[in-house]
């Protein structure tokens, strides 16, 4: 995301619902799980969205990628297709990038390996909630993890906007990313981060049920 424009996106956020940390001795392993609920003006997005491509959800060589840092990695990116014309809501949005197989679940990491889970999206009514995962553990297996190694997890809810080309051996243009977060840093426990990012710093939790006051934000 470094790499692209990125543009604060009024009415875009991300709310903690529930979440857990366990430790996961049968992997050598502590993780997380945790559900949010993902917010997004469809209005404003589709306005900023079209100020960059015209007509951005009307093509269907037009594509999204969804930039979920600590919640879930999505391999590549989503072609609209089909649903090109046919996108008018906020739901029918994220169902294009919602599918379990687009998303990565496999340990990765050279020192401390992280996996993450495949991430969940539910509907409810107008509501779209995601459920997430992350484990943590060394990668030399025999060096067992503990709560003080876990580390400081900025939460990413962010969208690419991605323009394509008449011919699809070309990989869409990456143009902007819309977030929640706003685009200037601050420096938090040693650490710059987008203003306004929630973050979890891993060192000070406990085992069991996650509260709004773990989730922090960055200010």
């Amino acid at each position: 995301m470094s790499d692209n424009q990125y543009e604060h996106l009024a009415g875009m956020g991300l709310v903690f619902v529930s979440g857990r940390l366990e430790d996961k001795p049968e992997n050598g392993a502590i993780g997380y799980s945790i559900t949010f609920r993902l917010l997004l003006d469809f209005e404003r997005f589709k306005k900023a969205a079209n100020a960059y491509v015209p007509d951005y959800l009307d093509s269907p060589i037009n594509a999204i990628r969804p930039e979920l840092a600590g919640l879930a990695y999505h391999y590549s990116y989503n072609y609209f297709l089909g649903n090109a014309g046919h996108i008018h809501s906020f739901e029918q949005l994220c169902r294009v990038f919602s599918s379990a197989d687009d998303y990565m679940s496999e340990w990765s990491g050279n020192d401390l390996s992280r996996r993450y889970g495949k991430a969940l999206f539910e509907f409810f009514d107008n509501d779209v909630f995601i459920t997430v995962s992350q484990d943590f553990r060394w990668t030399d297996r025999k060096r067992r993890i503990v709560i003080a190694d876990l580390p400081l997890t900025e939460f990413s809810w962010a969208l690419n906007i991605m323009q394509g080309h008449e011919r699809l051996v070309r990989a869409p243009t990456r143009i902007v990313v819309l977030g929640y977060f706003h685009g200037d840093t601050v420096k938090v426990e040693g650490v710059q981060m987008h203003r306004g990012i929630l973050y979890l710093e891993g060192s000070d939790l406990q085992f069991g049920k996650l509260t709004v006051n773990d989730i922090k934000v960055a200010q």
